[in-house]
């Protein structure tokens, strides 16, 4: 899975419009999937609070109102054109689903004001200024526990039965237009969590009778029963992913390999990660250096970009990229807002990478192929793909401190190759042979220094390997 995030709002821009900017390009750059955030309707007074934090801004795209595409985007004719021309070139298309809560205008809750969390100091302590009065009572503002209440937005009760059962509802409805779904913070529905977030002080077998099972377990199943191919994506943290695909997502964030990039851990740490992660596990995962809440990457990680998405994209698992980052864009728009304060070029020299990056890793070898961590050898990360009797050795400089890349001599037998039989290495990167036939003799691989022409903008290498 190649996941490719557009922001659907940006610069007031309709779906008609995103059609032309982005999905053949997308679909030659070797994606599948077009995630268009902020796709669903806000209401006036999601616009209101945002505006008491930044004048220019219009609503998040995370306090819906309802599941129906904006007007601004051209509303569901628009969607449904999009979705065909993105059929047509090979992709499938993506959209949020916010399970957590909705917008503090929305007509649902005008209607069914019992589906969210109402004041209760019976049943939990709680901050006045997480609450909010609505027509149909004080209601609490959704929320992630380390942090205040999301004001533009109210919590939903999901140990109210009719709650579960619109809320499956809208994902079968959003089935009906769309190929898959990303589940914003996924985890916050979970039943420990409601239990120990809203409801600490209720009886476990009053809560057990009113949560009786997973909601992602009921809804996954549902959906599916009419649309087996239908995908889910978890945005999770809190260590949460495992359970998550265990209920049923198809893949689930892996905020733990960003951090360790991000924050330029020792390459040994990155590779004990890998090592140790469950290779369905790993598989079952989304890969990214940036999406809408993380910094850009650019910013982030600077010279280290290059080889951090060699690591990102050449393991196993889903590879996610956000609109901007192959451009180097180094603005980082809070949701709310939909125009740029900044004018910025786009880094071409950044963007010739990433296509060449996603050229050599649309490849089955390394979207399916098992991997074997060789650990760290000069500073370098170095690890093995396999699939269907080929073999590619890849090498990232995770401080990107080299100019050219050092010697590296390898036992062959650390590459589960067999000593005497005849080896033949291609640069897959510069697609040109490697000659490597000095350490056959005593059966090493040896890559003398400087083999690789692309190191000093890669900082890395990706050599497929045959006998």
């Amino acid at each position: 899975m190649m996941l490719f995030e557009v922001n659907a709002r940006l610069r007031h821009r309709d779906l008609r419009h995103l059609v032309d900017a982005h999905v053949d390009r997308a679909a030659a750059l070797g994606f599948d999937w077009i995630w268009l955030m902020g796709l669903w309707r806000t209401g006036p007074a999601s616009v209101a609070v945002s505006r008491t934090i930044e004048p220019d801004f219009e609503g998040s795209p995370y306090a819906i109102a309802d599941y129906e595409v904006s007007d601004d985007l051209g509303g569901e004719a628009a969607l449904a054109e999009f979705v065909d021309r993105a059929h047509a070139r090979g992709l499938r298309v993506m959209a949020d689903f916010v399970p957590n809560h909705l917008a503090i205008d929305s007509p649902i809750l005008a209607a069914e004001p019992s589906f969210a969390v109402h004041w209760n100091p019976f049943v939990r302590d709680a901050q006045a200024t997480d609450y909010f009065d609505h027509p149909g009572g004080r209601l609490a503002h959704g929320k992630d526990p380390y942090f205040a209440g999301w004001t533009d937005t109210a919590q939903l009760d999901y140990t109210h039965p009719g709650l579960r059962a619109h809320q499956i509802d809208v994902l079968r409805r959003i089935a009906e237009r769309v190929d898959g779904v990303r589940c914003d913070m996924a985890m916050l529905v979970l039943r420990e969590h409601v239990r120990t977030h809203w409801f600490p002080r209720v009886d476990r077998e009053a809560f057990d009778r009113a949560y009786p099972d997973e909601l992602w377990r009921e809804a996954i199943a549902a959906v599916r029963a009419g649309r087996p191919d239908f995908h889910f994506l978890a945005e999770v943290y809190w260590d949460k992913e495992a359970e998550l695909q265990w209920l049923g997502f198809d893949h689930t964030y892996d905020k733990k390999l960003y951090d360790l990039l991000a924050h330029g851990r020792a390459p040994e740490d990155v590779a004990r990660y890998l090592h140790q992660a469950h290779p369905e596990y790993l598989a079952r995962s989304v890969h990214f250096l940036e999406n809408h809440d993380e910094e850009r990457a650019a910013v982030r990680f600077g010279r280290r970009a290059r080889p951090a998405a060699l690591v990102s994209f050449a393991v196993p698992g889903a590879v996610l990229v956000h609109e901007g980052q192959m451009e180097g864009l180094r603005e980082k728009l809070p949701v709310q807002r939909r125009v740029p304060l900044l004018e910025e070029a786009p880094d071409e020299d950044l963007a010739r990478f990433y296509e060449r990056l996603l050229a050599c890793v649309k490849d089955p070898l390394y979207r399916l192929g098992r991997l074997d961590v060789v650990g760290v050898e000069h500073g370098l990360l170095l690890w093995l793909r396999q699939h269907e009797g080929r073999l590619a050795l890849i090498g990232a400089d995770l401080s990107a401190s080299r100019s050219e890349s050092p010697a590296i001599e390898l036992p062959l037998h650390r590459l589960g190759l067999s000593t005497g039989a005849p080896l033949v290495a291609r640069d897959r990167w510069l697609d040109v042979p490697i000659d490597v036939r000095a350490g056959l003799a005593e059966s090493l691989l040896r890559l003398p220094r400087g083999a690789f022409a692309a190191f000093g903008d890669a900082h890395g290498f990706l050599l497929e390997l045959s006998t």
